[in-house]
């Protein structure tokens, strides 16, 4: 009877374990597919910045000039103005 209880109680500390280390496991895949969806993004974010390198191929005083209107239209007035 006592070799019963001691084999069900083995087996329920070894489950614990094991929940445990499943746990542990979840939450390193988790982290490691935060880390995948941020060097997406940051894989599309240079292929969108080799995309906009090649747009713009004005002098520089033009390039200021295109800069500023998207500025001033893209502005928000704050307070009386």
């Amino acid at each position: 009877m006592f070799s019963l209880i001691q084999k069900a109680l083995l087996r329920a500390l070894s489950l614990d374990t094991a929940h445990r280390r499943i746990e542990a496991l979840e939450a390193k895949i988790e982290k490691l597919e935060g880390f995948a969806d941020e060097n997406e993004s940051l894989w599309q974010f240079l292929d969108e910045q080799k995309e906009n390198d090649n747009i713009f191929v004005g002098s520089a005083e033009d390039f200021e000039q295109e800069f500023t209107d998207i500025m001033v239209r893209n502005m928000k007035p704050r307070g009386d103005a």
